[in-house]
Parts: C-alpha cells; structure tokens; sequence
C-alpha cells in the first residue's frame, strides 16, 4: 500500500494551507494597491506561515514517494526457492500487488532487505505511519571464508531507485524531526532446498517465515 494512500489527512491539511496561502498573498496585493501597508504587512505574515506548513507537507509527501506504510504486520511478498546447483538457487518472489521477479544467487541463504522509517508518534495523528522500502535481495554463505571468496550476487528489488535513509534525511533535513528511527532492516533464511516463505514487513522490520501448508 504505497504511503501516500494512507496521509489522506496531510494531503487535506496540505490542500487547507494551500489555500489560505493564495488568498493570503491576495490580500496582501489588494491592500498594498489601495495604501494598506499595516494590513498587507500582516497578511504577509499570514501567507508565510501557510505557505512554509503547506512547502513542508509537500516536501515530506514527495520525499517518501516509493515507501509503502504499515501500522501492523504486512505481507510483502511470496517467495520460492529452488536450489539449481551447489550454493546456488533461484528465488522468485511474487509480490502483494501481483507482480514477480526472478533472481539467480549463489551462496547457502536468502538474504533481503530495505529501509525503514519511523515517525514520531505525534506524526501518526497525521497519518503518516511507519513506512518501507525494500532494497535488495542478495545470496549469503553461511561460511565466512565463502563470503570473502566466492562469488557476491546481490540485485536491486523492483529495480527502483531512490534515496537511502542517510540521502533522504540530509535532503530533507528540516523535517528529520519527524522521525523517531530511521534503520535499515534484513532478514536471511535456508535456501539449501526447495522451500516457499512469505516476507512480512512489521513496524520493527523484515521477517522471513516458512509457508506451511494447511493440513
């Protein structure tokens, strides 16, 4: 569920000061045609109140475009995994919103993660929850020895770019107190056989768990 379905009141807020901005700025122009300085002077102040709340919103609303938010456990994909050879397997995830990709790794385990951001819990009242991103899917070895000196496959999930939680907040920094935890999350599992999991995305991070099938 991409993060911006779920600020409907930031989106509202932002629309109401958006307004008052424009009708503040026209009154300004009005009264410094007809010699109104005082007036104009404090309309002025109006439009820069309105205007800097409504400039702030937005930026946060475009700053977290490609986060999805959650307030509760999530499901974020399916995934199966098929061993094609020694330390090497494919996994195919299919994601919440129907799409698939497929990822041809070497190593023992799974590996994914993403970024999360965590916003103070004054925020929330906003509706601007917890919200993620996953990053990158990559095989991991087991052995340490195998991991400085095999062979390192790691790939983009959903192949998007965008900033990381250090590019984010530097970019956005007037607004980084809104955040209460700014982490990136990973959670790794088997993948020496056959197996299908489901990646859950919580307000503290990834899980991995087997899908067991119903008796």
């Amino acid at each position: 569920m991409p993060l911006i379905e779920n600020v409907s009141p930031m989106i509202v807020v932002a629309s109401l000061t958006g307004l008052l901005s424009i009708y503040y700025l026209l009154s300004v122009v009005f009264r410094l045609k007809k010699l109104k300085v005082l007036g104009a002077v404090k309309r002025l102040f109006g439009f820069m109140v309105f205007g800097f709340v409504t400039l702030s919103i937005t930026f946060l609303l475009i700053g977290t475009q490609g986060y999805n938010a959650l307030t509760k456990e999530e499901l974020a994909a399916k995934i199966k995994v098929t061993p094609t050879g020694n330390q090497s397997f494919h996994a195919r995830m299919e994601f919440s919103d129907g799409h698939s990709q497929v990822f041809s790794l070497k190593g023992d385990e799974l590996m994914i993660d993403a970024y999360v951001l965590k916003w103070k819990p004054w925020a929330n009242v906003l509706g601007l929850h917890t919200a993620y991103r996953l990053d990158r899917i990559r095989g991991r070895y087991k052995s340490l020895k195998d991991e400085q000196n095999n062979q390192a496959t790691v790939f983009a999930i959903n192949a998007k770019s965008g900033a990381g939680v250090a590019e984010w907040r530097q970019e956005y920094s007037m607004l980084s107190v809104l955040l209460d935890v700014e982490h990136g999350s990973a959670s790794f599992v088997n993948a020496d056989e056959v197996a299908e999991y489901q990646l859950s995305i919580t307000t503290d991070g990834l899980l991995i768990r087997p899908i067991v099938e119903s008796l």
